[in-house]
């Protein structure tokens, strides 16, 4: 258990990404529900499998001004893929199967399942109730045959190539997939904050250190569970070029499109699409030149960057700067860690400076 149920909101929507199993949170009524309702939106947005239930009083007491009463249901339909209270004790197990469906397929999410004192107080015949078995694993789809084909047609053809790796490669265990695309076809990559580790941060093919200037002259941008939102500037100039071709790949079909019209849509599994992307590199083998003219830009903003770096890191000024205090850090970590970085400055120059060496 935990103090406050707003860590303990997040603590359960972790346990849900790091498993693929919504992690579950069991919260009182009224505020004890609202301290969860930050969680719940976090889950929602970062598409965690999540399940919240929440007590609430008794049905018969209902406007009455029962303790704690809040429309709890209404309330967390704002911030759930799923939000629905059971009409009867025997609906229970139905209601609790969809509940834990619904946040794991498609796009994951958060669901909240209410649960009024007198439904937790009630006798039921055990013959009376209709039992529903434990949901599959999530399906897992691929894309269409001719849009992959145009995907890899479309990166044959890139002048200045990049790999975007999202968390939504993280979540979908593609991280075998991606790095083989990467390797075999010799190809830059950049990992968002959440995508760190899907690939080793020391990988030689990563240029995080050259984020930004491999971000506004890629031609051709493929990108692996990895919103166009803020962490990527919507994907508009002066961050990106203004002919930049996009080859977005996500799970979410509503995904598909927002903020800039991709080149290519490839929609399913981040790691089932990859493989098919690998099967037309199989086929028809084809490499990006390691020594282009590409490869020398990013390799040369690299090294110019790792020296700003490393020269802030020596600093002893006082107080500390993040540069140093990150370098510090990072001495004493071992690889299996798990990095947590939250805030603008810590997150923005902690992923230049703390590495991460697996996924997830």
């Amino acid at each position: 258990g935990m103090r406050n149920e707003q860590a303990a909101c997040y603590a359960a929507s972790v346990v849900g990404y790091l498993t693929d199993r919504p992690g579950v949170c069991l919260v009182t009524s009224g505020p004890g529900l609202i301290n969860a309702l930050s969680g719940m939106a976090n889950a929602n947005m970062n598409c965690w499998p999540l399940l919240v239930i929440g007590g609430s009083c008794e049905r018969s007491q209902e406007t009455m001004g029962a303790f704690q009463e809040l429309p709890q249901v209404e309330t967390c339909r704002l911030y759930s893929k799923f939000s629905a209270r059971p009409s009867s004790i025997q609906a229970i197990p139905s209601i609790i199967e969809k509940a834990v469906r619904s946040s794991m397929y498609g796009r994951p999410g958060a669901c909240y399942v209410d649960m009024p004192a007198d439904i937790v107080d009630l006798k039921v015949n055990v013959s009376s109730i209709k039992y529903v078995e434990c949901c599959m694993p999530p399906p897992v789809s691929m894309a269409e045959g001719s849009a992959v084909c145009m995907a890899a047609s479309v990166l044959r053809n890139a002048k200045q190539p990049l790999i975007i790796i999202g968390k939504g490669a993280a979540y979908a265990r593609a991280e075998e997939a991606v790095r083989k695309l990467v390797e075999q076809c010799k190809l830059p990559f950049l990992p968002t904050p959440m995508g760190k580790g899907v690939i080793p941060d020391n990988h030689p093919n990563c240029v995080g250190a050259a984020r930004s200037r491999a971000l506004q002259l890629a031609d051709v941008i493929v990108l692996f569970g990895a919103r166009l939102n803020w962490i990527l500037h919507f994907g508009l100039p002066p961050r990106f070029r203004p002919d930049v071709k996009f080859i977005q790949v996500d799970i979410c079909a509503e995904e598909l499109g927002n903020n800039v019209r991709p080149a290519v849509t490839l929609l399913g599994d981040i790691n089932a699409v990859t493989k098919q992307l690998l099967e037309q590199f199989d086929r028809t083998p084809w490499q990006y030149p390691p020594e282009s003219k590409w490869w020398k830009t990013l390799r040369e903003k690299m090294k110019s960057n790792e020296a700003v770096t490393k020269e802030l890191a020596s600093k002893n000024s006082l107080p500390m700067n993040y540069f140093t205090v990150f370098y510090h850090v990072q001495e004493q970590l071992p690889k299996d860690c798990f990095v947590v970085s939250e805030g603008a400055n810590t997150m923005d120059i902690g992923r230049t400076v703390l590495q991460n060496y697996l996924p997830r």
